[in-house]
């Protein structure tokens, strides 16, 4: 390899990591800002009301039952939380794909999803993507809107410090 090869290389690797680590919210705000105007011209912008509405929205189970985003991450998003020691449905940590037995000893604790209590929180691009989709498939049972994903992650961002 010629050295302008492995430079012109050694860049497309930078620039294709670059890609997937979004390092802020904002930058990821930016990416699904992007993803919402191709899917609908008529984008104009996230909106933390509509974010908030979307966290704490109910959503019906196969069985019956009901999960929101706070099912599982907490009333307030600031806060941590610890299954089999909150509230908290034991799908949340065993998606149905998942066996378990009432003997199972996990202890799953789930950081804070709001950045200003969690600072890894929508940092890293291909993470958030993959629990977006993970997350939304288990509670709406499809994936997340790009403009969902926005509005949760702005409204998110107005949170203060507690």
């Amino acid at each position: 390899m010629t050295m302008i090869t492995r430079i012109l290389f050694a860049l497309s690797l930078l620039f294709a990591c670059a890609a997937t680590m979004a390092q802020s919210p904002e930058a990821l705000l930016r990416t699904y800002a992007e993803q919402a105007r191709s899917a609908d011209a008529g984008f104009s912008g996230f909106s933390a009301e509509r974010g908030q509405a979307f966290y704490y929205a109910t959503h019906p189970q196969p069985d019956g039952t009901e999960y929101s985003c706070a099912s599982c991450h907490h009333q307030d998003p600031r806060k941590e939380q610890f299954a089999h020691h909150d509230k908290i449905p034991c799908r949340a940590c065993h998606f149905p794909s998942q066996h378990y037995t009432q003997a199972h000893t996990i202890r799953r604790q789930l950081l804070p999803i709001a950045p200003v209590a969690n600072d890894a929180r929508f940092t890293d691009a291909a993470r958030s993507d993959m629990w977006f989709a993970k997350n939304c498939q288990f509670v709406l049972g499809r994936d997340c809107t790009p403009l969902e994903k926005g509005d949760l992650i702005t409204w998110l961002l107005t949170l203060p410090a507690q």
